[in-house]
């Protein structure tokens, strides 16, 4: 709690799968209530940055993730289910939670079994897992909720308890791009999900597309048009997923977008690579999308445009109630008034990443 997780190299974490179970990661927290994590590099584990359980205003922010699964010379079978790993996993949590100008090159990027999260300027080469699911106690026949405390505003004292009813999630300026998977894993995905009793569904689109079908602010509010309380027709306007907001992302090589987002550039024209090289201790991204990013320029995001996290009511903002604006990148470069879209302003066709 409160604390900053900042400039560390965290890698090869049991990413063999050595030791089975929960609570393996990079790094593990429960409970991270205004903690930041900021420009790390955590690589090779099994995954890479667990947030379980009531993480709240945490910020996530200029890192470097990517082979946060089992290494290639490891034949990926059910028995790995734990260990097929994810960049970041955010678990029962309310928010809000942000993740913003990060690099996510593992094959699944984000496990989503929350609500109260804002994803922006990230590139991101993984999938989404766990929308929508992942928030039962794995009872055997009844519906089993897990209810999980949210915080009165930047301190400590529980403000209540609530289950999950997923959304409430924003998606800005971010750049997708779907990249070729290690021979075999799709197959044993689609082994996997039927049987992980609803924890996963081991998606491999990348893209906001796990999302599709969810309400706009709009359309949720418009559940309760004309709604007096008791002696209304019944209906599960309480129960329904909450809003999602997309707005500035660019799409790549076969990235899929939810239907109804309307600001958005999809490129299915060029393929283009992602290639994270090593050069005496320094890592570098070579990649061509960026030459393709003309006409993407968008916003720049702020605390008032993310709103607050429906729970808790908390604005996306810093541990001490000031606004966050992101004006600055990755590598802490100036963005202009109209940034591009993903974690770089200075989009080189190589950049360094660490």
């Amino acid at each position: 709690m409160f604390s900053l997780i900042e400039k560390n190299e965290i890698h090869h974490i049991n990413n063999r799968h050595n030791l089975a179970g929960a609570e393996i990661g990079g790094i593990k927290m429960h409970a991270a209530i205004d903690v930041v994590i900021r420009k790390n590099h955590i690589h090779h584990c099994t995954r890479g940055l667990w947030l379980d359980w009531q993480a709240q205003g945490t910020r996530v922010t200029q890192n470097l993730f990517h082979d946060n699964t089992l290494p290639d010379d490891v034949a990926v079978t059910e028995d790995h289910l734990s260990a097929c790993g994810e960049d970041i996993f955010v678990e029962v949590s309310h928010g809000p939670t942000l993740i913003d100008n990060n690099v996510l090159l593992s094959q699944m990027s984000l496990k989503y079994a929350s609500q109260g999260l804002a994803f922006v300027h990230n590139l991101v080469a993984g999938s989404f897992t766990a929308v929508g699911m992942g928030v039962n106690n794995g009872t055997k026949s009844l519906v089993s909720p897990r209810y999980t405390p949210y915080h009165m505003i930047h301190r400590t004292e529980v403000a209540g308890f609530m289950t999950i009813l997923h959304g409430d999630v924003r998606f800005y300026n971010n750049i997708f791009v779907q990249r070729k998977h290690r021979e075999g894993f799709d197959n044993i995905c689609a082994k996997i999900a039927p049987n992980a009793g609803g924890w996963t569904d081991m998606n491999l689109r990348v893209g906001t597309v796990p999302y599709e079908g969810y309400p706009t602010e709009d359309e949720w509010k418009s559940e309760f048009d004309g709604y007096c309380g008791m002696g209304s027709e019944p209906s599960d306007r309480y129960y329904n997923p909450l809003p999602v907001w997309t707005d500035g992302n660019v799409y790549f090589a076969g990235a899929k977008h939810i239907s109804k987002e309307k600001n958005y550039q999809e490129d299915i024209e060029h393929q283009v690579s992602l290639k994270l090289i090593e050069e005496d201790g320094k890592y570098y991204l070579d990649t061509e999308l960026f030459k393709y990013l003309e006409g993407s320029r968008r916003s720049i995001i702020s605390t008032p445009m993310m709103g607050m996290a429906f729970e808790p009511e908390e604005r996306f903002e810093n541990p001490d109630g000031s606004e966050i604006v992101m004006d600055r990148d990755y590598n802490d470069d100036i963005r202009m008034t109209s940034p591009e879209a993903g974690p770089f302003e200075k989009t080189d066709s190589r950049i360094r990443v660490w």
